[in-house]
């Protein structure tokens, strides 16, 4: 009884570690007075958790004037952080011809950053694997003495959680690289992968709540189109996989070839290469386009507001596409708050009208499409923060279950 008095002790304890940890990460540098009403833990518990986290270095502590306008009056006052030089973690993102490496220190700042355009379909499995290797090292030789602790990767495709195995993208040649192996084994940290539209998910759930509520879904515009679910206020996923293709859901029976090689995905018809295939009035059986350029589509968006026939089309069917695709997801899970991520103001307008004409042919007795949809123009710095805050998670967890600091990479 005794030995289990103490495991269940130590469980407690970890967990309360994890908790002020936690807070700090999503509210920033607190008192202890106020770190107390946020967690709910008694102020003695707070003193007696903080003074062990600042003797290990992962919590700093600073004194400030309350009052200001009365300094000789106001009471200094402790204020908790976390301490940047605690940890460190990599953070890298995969998508079209990029690979983008950052530097980010235990309180979230980001340090330095690495970016290395290549064409990334163009690379086999060795190939790609050393590319993304060489490019961390390149970083980490500029910072030989960081406390490395993890290595989260953000990618633009369909990955598997307990390997970290990059199954499926458009932006590679090659199916089911194990990049979380190789970086773990390589490396001696921590690694995770993710999804990329999951982690803008999460981003958003830490910085929109009072916009998206719990329960919302993200869908993804660019060189693909994704989906992430926030579920109950967690992420959601497959048993074994990312999953959430909602590009991948057929729009049309035998409709446009998808990058996929299937015919009449959503995909098709949303992407970037998807609206201009289509506006291009090109056969729905043209090879999907490699790469899109933001010129192209600034162009297009030109064209379809001038009032191009062809051009809006595209756009509208690009709308009632991702409509089917929702209307799919809401008869499973009911209407909830969307995200639309990566598609600018522009195309949202030249979308709206295809999107809300299915969506409220669906919601009949439901809310007004309209009140659903959250555009959000810019996805890179949502992209950046969810998968900043998920790694920075990930050590949280290790640095809360160590009565020491563990030893860096």
């Amino acid at each position: 009884m005794q030995k289990s008095a103490i495991i269940r002790s130590d469980d407690l304890r970890n967990e309360n570690r994890r908790r002020v940890l936690d807070t700090l990460r999503m509210n920033g540098p607190s008192t202890p007075s106020r770190l107390s009403k946020s967690t709910g833990l008694s102020p003695a518990s707070i003193s007696t958790l903080s003074s062990q986290m600042i003797d290990q270095g992962i919590l700093g502590s600073e004194r400030y004037q309350i009052d200001r306008e009365k300094p000789l009056r106001g009471r200094p006052r402790s204020v908790l952080s976390l301490c940047p030089d605690a940890a460190h973690v990599f953070t890298l993102t995969l998508t079209i011809d990029l690979i983008r490496v950052q530097l980010v220190d235990y309180a979230g700042n980001v340090c330095d950053d690495c970016r290395e355009i290549v064409d990334t379909r163009s690379l086999n499995m060795e190939a790609l694997l050393a590319k993304i290797c060489q490019s961390i090292d390149t970083l980490r030789r500029g910072h030989p003495d960081i406390r490395l602790h993890h290595i989260g990767v953000g990618f633009q495709g369909q990955t598997e959680h307990a390997s970290g195995k990059l199954l499926w993208s458009p932006v590679l040649r090659e199916r089911n690289v194990p990049l979380g192996t190789t970086l773990q084994q390589r490396y001696g940290v921590g690694v995770s992968v993710h999804n990329d539209c999951r982690l803008i998910a999460q981003a958003l759930s830490r910085r929109q709540a009072e916009r998206l509520g719990n329960n919302f879904a993200t869908v993804l515009f660019g060189h693909g189109v994704g989906l992430g679910l926030y579920l109950n206020g967690q992420p959601f996923a497959g048993t074994r996989s990312s999953a959430m293709e909602i590009g991948h859901l057929r729009f049309r029976e035998d409709g446009a070839l998808c990058r996929c090689g299937k015919r009449g995905c959503i995909e098709a018809y949303t992407a970037d290469y998807g609206i201009e295939r289509v506006a291009s009035g090109l056969p729905a059986d043209t090879p999907p386009a490699g790469r899109v350029a933001k010129t192209s589509m600034q162009t297009l968006l030109g064209v379809a507001e001038s009032g191009d026939e062809a051009a809006r089309l595209a756009f509208e069917t690009a709308g009632k596409a991702i409509g089917e695709g929702l209307a799919n997801v809401f008869t499973l899970l009911d209407p909830m708050p969307v995200a639309l991520v990566g598609c600018s103001d522009r195309g949202f307008a030249l979308m709206r009208s295809g999107l809300c004409s299915v969506l409220d042919a669906h919601l009949i007795n439901g809310p007004a499409a309209q009140s659903l949809l959250h555009p959000f123009e810019h996805d890179t710095p949502l992209l950046m923060q969810g998968l900043a805050d998920n790694s920075l998670s990930a050590v949280d967890r290790l640095l809360a279950t160590h009565h020491s600091l563990p030893e860096p990479s």
